[in-house]
This record gives structure tokens, sequence and C-alpha cells, in this order.
């Protein structure tokens, strides 16, 4: 499939002195467009971090898939969950992309941005190490990077070290990907959670995949990136969430199906030009995305029970607030019954 990964040119200015019969063909080439255009309802789509599990929208982007469903999606770069939600509660987005705990600690201070789908519907970190530490018990007394505490990488680190039983870990904020990435090289932590594709780069440079995603599984369900929305909101726009929910399905369905063009845009986003990372990281993309997306309620009730234990959150206000609160599947089951989904990957 050829597919183009330039946005569309602006208009070159007009020269001066073309005839009056130029003008008037123009107008009568592109005007009848125009109406088609202005139909497009603008989606500013926060979204965090630059990796795989937000590949979808990267391809919706592209492709330009969202123009079918008479609307313009636009993935905005947010580097933290806070500054994403807080964009969010503005009025600046009506939805985004991310998940996990932060979900919870919004709907417990107030706020209602909640769950729509479960896109990436597990953990996809791996916990990397230096080379000498062999096993998980091995974390014991090291010093091991989050991005921040409270975010999917932490929550996967304490899942793992949980999972293990092992005692005296210290845990470090590092910021991000790029921060942990650099912390690594320096020595000045002993491990980091790393998600796609920097996971992988560390393991082609030597460094140890100490826990890897299937590990993670094995301890507990979780959520680690889908659409979500501000509840308020999509109650009275439903139209709009269904139309995100379709195209990124879309764009599931062609990263499974156009391995080339997938891989080009992998290289637009996220630098790479590894051939072995590269098809590590198409790999990856084929088979972690849910095709339909229903979020799971059990992971949920999984990330507020590690929440409390780790005193992130209120235990008694977490008690008292319904799982329900979290998320809303009928989006979701509206597109089923439609029979979208069985036509989309028939």
């Amino acid at each position: 499939m050829n597919r183009s990964l330039d946005f569309p040119s602006s208009y070159r200015a007009l020269r001066a002195g073309r005839k009056l019969a130029f003008f008037i063909i123009a107008a009568a080439l592109f005007l009848p467009s125009l109406p088609q255009a202005q139909t497009l309802k603008k989606v500013p789509f926060p979204f965090s971090p630059i990796g795989l599990n937000c590949l979808p929208w990267f391809i919706v982007k592209e492709a330009r898939l969202s123009e079918k469903y008479g609307i313009e999606l636009d993935p905005i770069f947010i580097g933290a969950s806070s500054a994403l939600f807080q964009s969010m509660l503005s009025g600046a987005a009506e939805m985004s992309g991310s998940g996990g705990p932060a979900i919870i600690a919004n709907i417990l201070s107030g706020g209602d941005i909640i769950h729509v789908t479960a896109m990436v519907p597990r953990f996809t970190q791996s916990v990397m190490v230096k080379p000498e530490i062999k096993r998980p018990e091995d974390m014991a007394g090291k010093k091991i990077g989050v991005s921040r505490l409270g975010t999917v990488t932490h929550f996967a680190l304490q899942t793992a070290i949980d999972g293990y039983g092992v005692k005296n870990v210290t845990i470090l904020q590092m910021g991000g990907q790029p921060e942990a990435f650099a912390g690594l090289a320096r020595g000045s932590v002993d491990g980091a959670v790393f998600s796609p594709p920097y996971n992988f780069q560390l393991k082609k440079q030597g460094y140890n995949e100490l826990v890897s995603p299937n590990d993670l599984k094995k301890f507990t369900d979780f959520i680690t990136n889908g659409i979500v929305a501000r509840r308020s909101v999509i109650e009275k726009d439903k139209d709009t969430v269904i139309r995100v929910i379709k195209v990124t399905a879309e764009a599931i369905k062609l990263i499974q199906t156009d391995k080339d063009y997938t891989k080009k845009v992998i290289m637009k986003w996220m630098p790479m030009k590894d051939p072995d990372l590269l098809e590590q990281a198409y790999l990856f993309a084929s088979e972690n995305y849910a095709k339909e997306g229903l979020v799971n309620e059990g992971a949920l009730r999984s990330m507020v029970k590690q929440m409390v234990q780790s005193n992130l959150i209120d235990p008694k206000l977490a008690g008292s607030t319904p799982i329900t609160a979290y998320y809303d599947n009928r989006y979701v089951e509206e597109v089923k019954r439609s029979g979208f989904f069985d036509q989309l990957w028939r």
C-alpha cells in the first residue's frame, strides 16, 4: 500500500498578472471542496508518552484516517499526566491518549476524566538493569528509577517488587524515559522501568531485562493506555467519542495489515534506524493492541488496591467510590452492537 507521510503542502502564492480566466478555473476547482473541509470537527488529542503505546494515533494522523469519520484528530504530545489532565479539565481537549493510575487519582480528587477504552490492556514496561544484576531478587538494596511516583512505570516496578517479594529497593523519580535512559547510562541508578522502544534499545546495548511485560502480566491486570475523556463532556457529545473509537480501531487494523507503512510511521515519530529494533517495535505493535478495547473492571480494582497500599490515595475515599466511577464501556459497546468491529476485522 503506497501511503504518503507528508502533510498537505500550503498553496503557492498566486503570481501577479495572471489572466482572469485562471482565477475562474481555480475557483471552480477548489471552492466545491470547501464545504466538506469545513464539516471536519477538529479534535485536539493530547497524549503521553511518545512511544509505541500511542502508535495508533500517529497512524491516524499520518494516514489521515479521521477525515472519513468527519473529524480531524490532532495528536499533541504533553509530557506528564498531570499536565495532560489539566489541559482537559481547562477545556483545551475533550479526550486524550492516557490511562493507568492517573485516572483513579483524578476521580478521587474531584475530576471527571474516565477510561472510555483500554487500547493497551496490560503492562508493556520492562525493568531494565545493569548486566551484573541477574535475578529480580537482586534488586534488593539497589536504586531503580521510574518516571514519577503514581505513574505506570511506578506501578510496573511496584508490581515486580511485590510479586517477587523483594525488600529494600530505593525508588527514584527520573522525570521521563529519556532522563531514565541517561541516568542508567551514567550509573546514577542501577536500573529503571522503560516502555517500548526504549527497552528494546537497552537490550541491544547489553542491559538486562530483569522483568518483562509477560512477567508482570502473571501478577496483575493493568491498563497502560487507551482513550480517556471527560465524562461530563462526552455524555453530551457521544457522536465524537464514537468516531474516535472507530478511527483508533481502524488504525490498529492498519498496523496489523500494513507492515511497511507502519514501520515508516514508527521511524518518523520515534527515530529508529536500526532494522532489528524496528522489527521488534513492529512486532510489539502488531501484538499488543486490543481490537475492541472494553475496559476490564478487574484491572481497575487491582490499580485501586495498589494505590491504597502505596499510600497514593485515601483508603476510605477509595473504598466508598464505586469502580464504575473510573470508566464507561457504553461507547465501545455501542460500536460493537453496530457491527463495526465485526466488519473491520473480518
